[in-house]
């Protein structure tokens, strides 16, 4: 239902524009331009994201090695049993939760879209940042002491507890571990999306004219 990828600071500037649709000539397939238009964002700051990622980097201590991953991204994709008409309400609480785990201050950006094949889904994307007594900032960086196995773990049955707490009833945790076929990570579902797509185009019936 969900997956959480960490990005390195190379990475950042690409996958914020890809979030925000501002790169030209998008080479994803799965996004129609002409739905983009759906897509909304859950925080408006006045600044771009970007500008926001630095001005908060700034404030955490950072280790100056070039593979840190600061920025970590859950895709949290809309359930098929919550009504599309209750999506909003969804990512919402989504939002929330995302910003109860790990502060609105650290969030880089949240943004819902509803241009792509397959279901909606939220990206939230966030700088990981832990408390840290030995620097004078006070707190640093450090994606591997937040997403801990542990983390991880409880990650799907916490919001699943939050989103009813909200009076939104839906199934999260369905108990699918990875090796069975759950918890696959965005690329994977396209890449399935995609296989049924080239099956549909197989079975297809040629009509002579």
């Amino acid at each position: 239902m969900a997956a959480v990828t960490k990005f390195s600071q190379s990475a950042i500037v690409n996958q914020l524009r890809h979030v925000e649709r501002t790169i030209q000539h998008n080479a994803n397939t799965d996004i129609d331009p002409d739905r983009s238009n759906q897509n909304y964002s859950l925080i408006d700051r006045g600044i771009s994201s970007y500008s926001y990622y630095k001005d908060r980097l700034s404030q955490c201590y950072l280790y100056n090695r070039p593979d840190v991953k600061t920025m970590c991204g859950w895709v949290i994709t809309l359930p098929k049993d919550v009504p599309i008409d209750k999506s909003h309400e969804f990512f919402k609480a989504c939002f929330d939760y995302c910003n109860y785990l790990y502060g609105e201050d650290n969030c880089v950006q949240a943004i819902a879209h509803y241009d792509e094949s397959g279901q909606p889904h939220l990206h939230y994307d966030f700088i990981p940042v832990v408390k840290d007594n030995k620097h004078a900032q006070g707190i640093k960086v450090n994606c591997h002491d937040l997403l801990t196995p542990r983390h991880l773990r409880d990650w799907h049955p916490g919001l699943e507890k939050y989103l009813h707490n909200r009076g939104i009833d839906c199934k999260i945790c369905t108990g699918v571990t990875a090796r069975q076929g759950g918890a696959k990570t965005v690329e994977q579902l396209k890449a399935e999306r995609g296989i049924k797509r080239e099956r549909q185009v197989e079975r297809t019936p040629i009509l002579w004219t």
